[in-house]
C-alpha cells in the first residue's frame, strides 16, 4: 500500500523525497520512514475506523506534550477517512529485546512521563471491573491457553480476586498505557515511548506495572523500583491478560496479527509474576489437555 502523498504532505508541511515502509506494531495503520526537506520523518497513516481513533489520541498527546520521553510532534492532518500523524524519527536508538542492563533509563522516563501535565481532551481511565471474577465465572477460555493447570487457578482465584481489588487504575496523571518491548527505544537522551494512541489520565502505576512485566517477558532484570502496589497491579494485569488473550483479534488489529499469541506469552509472565508477589502456590506451566477434569 503506497502512502497518500498529498496528506502526507498536509502532516509534514511539504511533500516527501522518498519513503520506504516500516512495522507499525498490531493495528492496521501502515508507517513509513520519509525523508523531507528537514531530515528523515516518521509517519503513520490510518484509514479504518478503529486505526484513526487511536491515531487522533496519540496525535492529541504529541501536539501537547513535549520532553525527552517523547518523539518530537511534526504535524497531523486529518481528512475524516484518512490521515496522518508525522513524528521525528530516532535514527540511531536502540529498539528492545532485548532490554539493555540496566534498564533503570525506562523507569526514570516513566517517573518524567507521570509529572508531564496530561491533555484535558485525553480519555480518562475509566473504573476497571474485576477481571478474575469474569474468569471465576468461566474459566474454561483462560484454561484452553494452557498456562496454567485447573487445580492451581481454583486454589488461586479467591487471592487474586482480593488483590485484583487493590489495584487502584483512577488518577490524574499523563498514562502510556501501553508499555511493551515494541514501544520503547534507548537514545542518547535516555528512554523514549512511542505509538500513545492507547494514553489515558489515570494512575502513574499503570506504566509501572507494563513496564516490570515487560521486562520480565523479554528477560531483563528489573531494578528496586518504587513500587507500593506491585502485587495487587501484578494480579490485575494478569487477570486482563486471561480475559484478552482467548479472545478473537479486535477490528482494529492487522489480519494474521500476533496479538493474542503474543499475549498468552505475557499471560505466562504476568501470572508468574502475581504468584511471587502475592505468595501463591508456584505456577506449574501446563498443556491445554491437562486442563481437563481430574
Amino acid at each position: 500500500m503506497e502512502p497518500d502523498l498529498d496528506l502526507v504532505a498536509e502532516a509534514i508541511g511539504s511533500p516527501p523525497k522518498s519513503w520506504e515502509p516500516v512495522r507499525s506494531g498490531y493495528t492496521r495503520s501502515r508507517a513509513w520512514r520519509m525523508e523531507s526537506p528537514d531530515g528523515p520523518v516518521f509517519v503513520k497513516e490510518a484509514a479504518d475506523e478503529g486505526s484513526l481513533s487511536m491515531l487522533r489520541s496519540e496525535a492529541l498527546v504529541y501536539s501537547n506534550v513535549s520532553g525527552a520521553f517523547i518523539p518530537g510532534f511534526i504535524g497531523f492532518a486529518d481528512r475524516g477517512a484518512r490521515a496522518a500523524l508525522a513524528i521525528e524519527y530516532l535514527d540511531d536508538a536502540h529498539w528492545p529485546p532485548p532490554y539493555p542492563d540496566p534498564v533503570d533509563p525506562l523507569f526514570v522516563a516513566l517517573e518524567t512521563v507521570s509529572a508531564a501535565r496530561a491533555p484535558a481532551e485525553l480519555r480518562v481511565q475509566a473504573k476497571r471491573w474485576s477481571r478474575w471474577e469474569r474468569v471465576a465465572a468461566d474459566p474454561e477460555p483462560l484454561l484452553s491457553l494452557g498456562v496454567c493447570s485447573r487445580d492451581w487457578l481454583e486454589r488461586s482465584l479467591g487471592l487474586l480476586i482480593e488483590a485484583e481489588a487493590g489495584a487502584d487504575f483512577e488518577g490524574d496523571a499523563l498514562v502510556h498505557n501501553d508499555v511493551y518491548s515494541s514501544n520503547v527505544c534507548f537514545a542518547g537522551r535516555g528512554a523514549v515511548l512511542v505509538d500513545w494512541g492507547a494514553a489515558v489520565r489515570g494512575s502513574r502505576w499503570i506504566d509501572t506495572a507494563f513496564a516490570v512485566l515487560s521486562v520480565r517477558v523479554e528477560g531483563g532484570r528489573v531494578p528496586i523500583v518504587d513500587f507500593p502496589d506491585e502485587g495487587p497491579f501484578a494480579a490485575a494485569l494478569s487477570g486482563h491478560l486471561a480475559v484478552e488473550a482467548p479472545e478473537p483479534l479486535p477490528d482494529w488489529a492487522e489480519p494474521g496479527s500476533t496479538l493474542r499469541a503474543d499475549m498468552a506469552q505475557d499471560l505466562r509472565h504476568a501470572l508468574r509474576w502475581a504468584a511471587e508477589k502475592l505468595d501463591l502456590e508456584p505456577l506449574g506451566q501446563t498443556n491445554p489437555r491437562a486442563c481437563g477434569p481430574g
